[in-house]
């Protein structure tokens, strides 16, 4: 058996089915050469062409299995394919109907299944973008004539042998027969719910079209480059909870080195609603297209704008777009540090101006090259207790060492004489990690020293040299004095000759209207201070048109206009455009409403279209935005709800 028998019937096995193949001719033409496995509700099996020895893909169905509606499609959809010729579509030679039985005859595409290649482990960049420009190429094509795959998963895209690749093939059209998962058995149920969209398993109530077969090319996709699907389970049902609750992790999450944009693209292929996805594999591939030249012009990162050229009805969230002197200043660092060296970053930026994105980006950037990255966060409440911005610190060791005792283990051991001092300032994480310590504490008057030592010794201890912390501090306009005191030690005791321990990145981000001239994070000398400027008419237009696509220059106009450079205001404006109506989807295209621009653009500021948005709400949602902005990073559905006088599920 070569490696195409093995891609077409990776699940059959040579169980005749009471026949034996020189019995058995299906049509009076195709002779069955090897036949399916007992129990399975759509058999494939291998057939040779009498006439000419072309071997085929034979697909077994029972007519009284389907209602005329789908017999029908299927043979239409078998017709339009057969006329599809493209090198990286296998498509369908004709539908026999044979006594109670429907054959669906297909080419047996040459070389490996890639579920068989990816036994071996993850691709390599440069042939995952082959096997998604292919896929997505095949598609394309099939979509624009109407005709939807139904099955994407990697048992049905063959590679061609060779390394690197340069081809694949996507066969195995389902010509509208879509079973539900949970009517196979084992392993081939499990195969099919781990590439099944949620509308199609139907557990999303939701018409099945183009972006089912584009969430499970995403999930092809994403395994190419990890080595496994998103999401898994034991069982059908397990996995299809997974597809609709689980988040997706970001690939360079799991440290694996793919470009910014690449790690988007997938994100946006597996929303879990339709309408967020890419609406047509037209734009996803010109988006690869896009990266892969990136790449072969030697560039780490593309400047490609995730699904600015996706024609859209809805709007979705904002690609990552700007920054790229920013990320570049900061990408440096980075480099510095896990080549041994401490760095201490600020990064400030107005409120809206995308600093939460921003560290989101490095925090990936961080994992990728190796950096373990943990996050604590300022909130903004009265009273709050000294040191509050390292409780997420805390909190994200205490989870890892539950995952990995040895961290914890270690963390004590680099911490040596400073474990009791880390334990009376953090006494939630020495217990959760178990550590022993003696209870007993120096003279009161030097507790501040003690307990600001014990803390910089804790920062210290987080990494290693072969793998140096990331340790983001956000929010620090709310952060207390003993923090600021604390940055400032940390800083003092890694820089000179006589610095001591491992490679480390602090990188402190704040509000810059809320840091004064006279703030004490102001005293301080960090090694890189960044203020990203505001987004200029460019940025601005990228960002909207990865939330909506291309969009009409007199509506850019006005986002940028209104938006002020705020990355933030840029998509609310985009979004209140389309809840006034001023701006309208159509099949070819957004299109301005002009009367209802012109009232818009009476709105001169910001806030006052801000206001025109909220004024658009009904009174309970304007009531709970009240009660939310007065309980800030503090807000709790359930104590808003109880204020508002009404249930949480009102």
């Amino acid at each position: 058996m070569n490696d195409t028998t093995s891609a077409n019937l990776q699940s059959a096995a040579e169980l005749p089915l009471g026949l034996s193949g020189e019995e058995r001719r299906i049509g009076n033409r195709y002779q069955v050469t090897r036949l399916p496995r007992k129990g399975r509700t759509a058999g494939r099996f291998l057939a040779k062409d009498v006439s000419t020895g072309e071997d085929f893909v034979i697909r077994q169905l029972s007519r009284s299995e389907l209602s005329p509606g789908v017999s029908l499609r299927m043979e239409c959809e078998a017709e339009i394919l057969r006329k599809l010729r493209k090198p990286w579509l296998a498509g369908v030679r004709e539908v026999v109907r044979d006594s109670d039985q429907l054959y669906v005859v297909q080419p047996l595409a040459p070389g490996t299944a890639l579920h068989e290649r990816l036994l071996c482990g993850p691709l390599e960049l440069e042939d995952c973008l082959v096997v998604g420009r292919c896929l997505l190429s095949a598609l394309k094509d099939a979509h624009a004539q109407g005709v939807l795959h139904g099955a994407v998963r990697p048992a049905n895209v063959i590679v061609v042998d060779g390394s690197p690749l340069h081809a694949a093939v996507l066969t195995g059209f389902s010509l509208g027969y879509h079973p539900d998962p949970g009517s196979f058995a084992g392993e081939e149920s499990l195969e099919l719910a781990l590439y099944c969209s949620p509308e199609l398993a139907g557990a999303l109530d939701h018409d099945v079209g183009e972006t089912s077969d584009l969430y499970s090319a995403g999930i092809v996709l994403f395994e190419c480059l990890a080595g496994r699907p998103p999401f898994g389970g034991s069982s059908v049902g397990a996995v299809l909870r997974e597809h609709m609750t689980s988040r997706v992790p970001d690939l360079r999450s799991l440290g694996i080195d793919v470009p910014g944009a690449l790690d988007e693209l997938i994100q946006r292929l597996l929303r879990k609603d339709p309408r967020d996805r890419y609406q047509s594999a037209q734009a996803v591939l010109m988006d690869i297209e896009s990266i892969a030249t990136s790449l072969q012009r030697g560039l780490a990162e593309s400047a490609c704008v995730i699904g600015s050229h996706d024609r859209r009805p809805t709007l979705t969230e904002p690609a990552f777009v700007g920054r790229r002197h920013e990320l570049d200043q900061l990408e440096k660092q980075i480099r510095q540090v896990v080549g041994g060296a401490t760095r201490l970053v600020f990064l400030e930026a107005e409120s809206g101006g995308g600093k939460t994105r921003m560290l989101a980006e490095v925090a990936l950037r961080g994992v990728r090259a190796g950096m373990w990255v943990v996050r604590g966060q300022g909130t903004e409440q009265i009273g709050q207790q000294p040191l509050q911005v390292l409780t997420g610190i805390a909190d994200h060791v205490a989870a890892a060492a539950r995952s990995d005792p040895a961290l914890g283990a270690a963390i004590y051991r680099r911490l040596g004489d400073h474990a009791d001092g880390v334990a009376a300032v953090l006494p939630e994480l020495a217990q959760a990690l178990g550590w022993k310590v003696s209870g007993i504490a120096g003279p009161e008057a030097f507790a501040e020293t003690r307990n600001i030592q014990a803390l910089a010794a804790l920062l210290d201890a987080l990494g290693s040299v072969s793998r140096p912390a990331l340790i983001i501090l956000d929010d620090c306009q709310w952060a207390d004095e003993l923090t600021v005191k604390l940055i400032a030690h940390w800083q003092s005791n890694r820089s000179g000759p006589a610095a001591t321990g491992p490679p480390a990145m602090l990188l402190v981000a704040f509000r810059s209207e809320e840091v004064g001239a006279d703030h004490l994070l102001r005293r301080l000398r960090p090694d890189l201070h960044l203020k990203p400027a505001p987004f200029g008419a460019e940025e601005v237009r990228q960002l909207a048109e990865s939330m909506a696509g291309p969009l009409p220059a007199e509506a850019v106009e006005v986002i940028a206009r209104l938006a002020d450079g705020s990355p933030f205001m840029a998509s609310a404006v985009l979004r209140g455009m389309v809840e006034s109506g001023a701006l309208e989807a159509e099949p070819d295209g957004w299109r301005v409403e002009p009367m209802a621009l012109a009232n818009l653009q009476s709105s001169t500021r910001a806030a006052g279209f801000l206001s025109q948005r909220i004024d658009l709400l009904p009174q309970d949602s304007v009531d709970l935005l009240t009660i939310g902005a007065v309980l800030g990073k503090e807000f709790d559905l359930g104590l808003a709800a109880r204020l508002m006088g009404m249930s949480g599920s009102e």
